[in-house]
């Protein structure tokens, strides 16, 4: 968590150094880039050691008759409780300690701001340079010394972190969204406090929308669809224990026996010495190591699911979309009475301008007309 944490400060730095390198024309073009940039590499910087619990540690081993190695090392495997639950491990570990040291940060960087602010803001008086303090007699001119007030950059970009943990692996922490919910709920109150009491007001800004976020969010959420069915597939034993009792009529009584694979060769005893010896060990393989029938029989099963949760859930989401306008009806009515609203009191000012215009050009008209009399 604490490598994660530091890394997050220098991918911020990377990216924006990047993004002014590429020298773009336009402060808006300029920020969607920096966004793209930085939501990249927190995603992998956040996920990236889920992604590889859900599917690299364990699935690429190897068997005892040739395990994977990368540069001499040997990867490592899933313990015996399977993957899953050392990915539940893993998500409450990053997602609840994000979550904690985030909202003390929120809370704490702006007090040491303000701090160092006020005590900046001091004057001194005298040939002794004697520090006094002034007092405020009025809310802004109080609030003048408050920290600056900065982007919502850094809070967008929790929020669609917290998005993918409540999202991308929710199978395997079914809890998120309740954790989520309740670091919301706080945050509210801590942001007021920030906003406030410790930070200096914020210049309003009209925005239309949320910008290039809205299409990070939608990535996410289709991402999180095939993420959730291929740990339901692969890291998890739904597939596999459904299979198993298709195919047995005991159950699932037979099913572990029935997942352990054996391997005679030399194995190193408890003293660390090689010795042959014949052991058991969770895997689908035939002598040698040589895949089993039941192996691909399950590959074959679990890609099916994969394709067919997919499509189904993406189809739903589709039809809700479609079904659930984005304005409801009624605000959508009311936002064309104004329309029509404020076109007609713009029509009336107009037509009230025009009738002084025409005023305006008689009297001078007639005034006209009487110096020439005089003339």
């Amino acid at each position: 968590l604490i490598a994660i944490t530091v890394l997050s400060q220098v991918y911020a730095w990377l990216a924006e150094k990047i993004t002014l390198w590429e020298n773009y024309r336009t402060e808006t073009e300029y920020q969607n880039n920096l966004t793209v940039k930085r939501f990249i590499f927190e995603f992998f910087n956040y996920y990236g050691s889920c992604f590889y619990i859900a599917f690299v540690k364990g699935n690429f081993a190897g068997t005892p008759y040739g395990y994977t190695r990368i540069f001499g090392i040997r990867l490592d495997t899933c313990g015996p409780g399977g993957c899953l639950g050392e990915l539940a491990e893993n998500l409450a570990i990053i997602f609840l300690g994000k979550q904690i040291m985030n909202n003390f940060q929120e809370l704490l960087i702006p007090m040491m701001k303000s701090w160092w602010s006020r005590r900046n803001s001091n004057k001194y008086q005298g040939t002794d340079k004697e520090q006094i303090a002034i007092t405020m007699t009025t809310p802004w001119e109080a609030d003048n010394d408050l920290a600056e007030q900065e982007n919502l950059f850094p809070e967008y970009l929790e929020m669609v972190i917290q998005y993918g943990f409540a999202t991308m692996f929710v199978v395997a922490f079914p809890v998120a969204p309740l954790f989520a919910l309740i670091n919301n709920v706080v945050e509210i109150r801590l942001d007021a406090k920030k906003y406030t009491e410790l930070l200096k007001r914020p210049i309003p800004i009209n925005c239309m929308s949320i910008g290039i976020w809205y299409g990070i969010l939608d990535y996410m959420a289709s991402i999180a669809i095939i993420t959730n069915a291929f740990v339901i597939a692969f890291t998890s034993d739904f597939i596999s224990q459904i299979l198993w009792k298709y195919n047995h009529d005991d159950g699932l009584s037979t099913y572990v026996e029935g997942h352990l694979s054996t391997f005679s060769g030399p194995i190193m005893d408890s003293e660390g010495k090689e010795v042959n010896d014949t052991c058991k060990y969770w895997d689908y393989r035939l002598e040698h190591g040589e895949a089993s029938l039941w192996w691909w029989k399950l590959k074959a099963v679990q890609f099916i699911f994969v394709v067919v949760f997919e499509h189904f859930v993406f189809t739903v989401v589709r039809l809700i979309d479609l079904l659930i306008p984005d304005i409801p009806e009624k605000l959508e009515a009311l936002i064309h009475l104004e329309d029509s609203f404020a076109r007609e009191m713009m029509k009336e000012v107009i037509e009230i301008d025009l009738e002084k215009l025409e005023d305006v050009r008689n009297r001078v008209k007639v005034k006209k007309r009487q110096r020439q009399k005089y003339d």
